[in-house]
């Protein structure tokens, strides 16, 4: 038997569709309703030839259904599923474009996203920005933001810090109130100033010369104030004006109605008290020994030297300060009268200064501070009452005050004067003993 040679069979276009709609009907499923059938695949179908309207097919790749279709008699329609619940056992991943989605609670375990958004765009005039209430961005920025009639106010928390933000909305000048407060791992600071113009946007920083004051709270610093306003005010439990303030530059400031501010020791005793009433009253008090460089002031009724030197009352531009005191009581009255401080140095005419001190009216008197008790006093008189003096006291003796008022008799100069008397009357006396040697060596001749 001859072998018999195959026959070459070349198809139509037509008969190829037919071939491939065969080869998918296959794998098709007849539906419930006995009409329409279910079709499977590893690709989108692209004929519509021998399909009835109402046919599905399910595009499934290793045994996962990628996409849905549907014949509407015509062409395949993609197959889009809206149901008021969708309940499965395990979804494990969902990917998928949702566009605009919609829904009530939405419970979940982790939440991937670039950008959260809480709800709709502020509805403000000021919102130049488009701020949302609450944004959440993908660096892990989480803002708030709000604006009323008066102010823009935000709040900004990143990775290891939390911002505040206040700007103002109306101002007289294009300077604008504003207000930071950042808190960071090592520090809290709180800063005063403006901004140049509005700043709805918060783009401006409350800093350099746009800082107005700061205070600043740090572990490893202190506390920090900074600007004319800023200050610490202590007032304890009362809110009667009572306290006193420490400002920027250090100063102490007491309130209108204090009247002490005090240090005192751990038991409670006063160390020393500073008067702080506006009408003087109340002295400064130090209870301890006050050492000022080598000068003490201690509570003995005592000045003393800490090194053992002496004590100089001087003027700040050179020389020496009156010292005004009652009785005075020393051991030795010392007048410094160094050749090498004088000038103009020429001998005394003891005549002259004798007859300056016989010239002196001494009077016996008794002050107005005195009592009964107290000793008649006796000296010359600086007539300070009348215009014509009615005590005579040469103004060589008199001393006045840096404002050449009559202040008392100079007794230094009356000293001087009174030892020039002494060498005078000396004078006379040996001029008589002469005379009288005469006398006795004539009537003895």
């Amino acid at each position: 038997m001859a072998e018999s040679n195959p026959t070459q069979v070349i198809l139509s276009d037509d008969g190829i569709k037919i071939i491939k709609a065969q080869q998918a009907a296959q794998n098709a499923r007849t539906l419930a309703n006995g009409k329409n059938k279910a079709y499977t695949s590893t690709s989108v179908p692209t004929s519509s030839s021998g399909y009835v309207s109402g046919d599905l097919w399910y595009v499934l790749i290793s045994g996962i259904v990628t996409d849905m279709y549907y014949f509407d008699g015509a062409k395949w329609q993609s197959y889009l599923q809206d149901a008021a619940t969708l309940n499965v056992g395990k979804l494990s991943a969902l990917s998928a474009n949702l566009g605009n989605v919609t829904a009530g609670v939405l419970h979940g375990v982790d939440i991937y996203g670039s950008r959260f958004y809480a709800g709709d765009i502020i509805s403000s005039a000021y919102n130049t920005s488009q701020f949302y209430p609450t944004t959440i961005t993908p660096d892990g920025l989480v803002a708030t933001t709000g604006f009323n009639s008066m102010d823009g106010l935000r709040t900004e928390m990143s990775a290891g810090s939390f911002l505040t933000k206040y700007r103002a909305v109306n101002s007289s000048g294009n300077q604008y109130e504003a207000y930071d407060g950042v808190f960071s791992g090592d520090e809290l600071a709180l800063n005063s100033g403006f901004t140049n113009g509005i700043d709805m946007g918060f783009q401006q920083s409350v800093s350099g010369n746009q800082l107005t004051g700061q205070v600043v709270l740090s572990p490893l610093n202190g506390i920090h104030l900074w600007g004319s306003t800023q200050a610490i005010h202590f007032s304890g439990l009362q809110m009667n004006g009572t306290g006193i303030t420490f400002n920027s530059y250090g100063n102490i400031i007491a309130d209108p109605a204090s009247t002490w501010w005090r240090v005192t020791d751990f038991s409670g005793s006063d160390i020393a008290n500073f008067g702080t009433d506006t009408a003087g009253s109340n002295v400064i008090q130090f209870n301890r020994e006050l050492d000022i460089g080598n000068f003490q002031i201690n509570t003995g009724h005592t000045f003393t030297s800490a090194d053992g030197d002496g004590i100089h009352f001087a003027k700040g531009k050179g020389g020496a300060v009156d010292i005004y005191a009652g009785d005075v009581h020393y051991n030795s009255l010392v007048k410094s009268s160094l050749l090498s401080v004088k000038r103009d140095v020429q001998k005394a005419d003891t005549a002259y200064w004798a007859q300056l001190v016989n010239s002196i009216d001494l009077a016996a008197y008794q002050n107005k501070t005195d009592d009964n008790t107290s000793h008649l006093r006796l000296s010359s008189i600086v007539d300070d009452v009348n215009v014509t003096k009615q005590w005579r006291l040469p103004d060589v003796f008199i001393s006045r005050d840096e404002n050449g008022k009559l202040s008392g008799v100079d007794d230094s100069v009356l000293l001087n004067a009174t030892l020039a008397t002494v060498q005078e009357q000396q004078k006379e006396i040996d001029q008589l003993n002469g005379h009288l040697l005469e006398l006795e060596a004539k009537l003895n001749g």
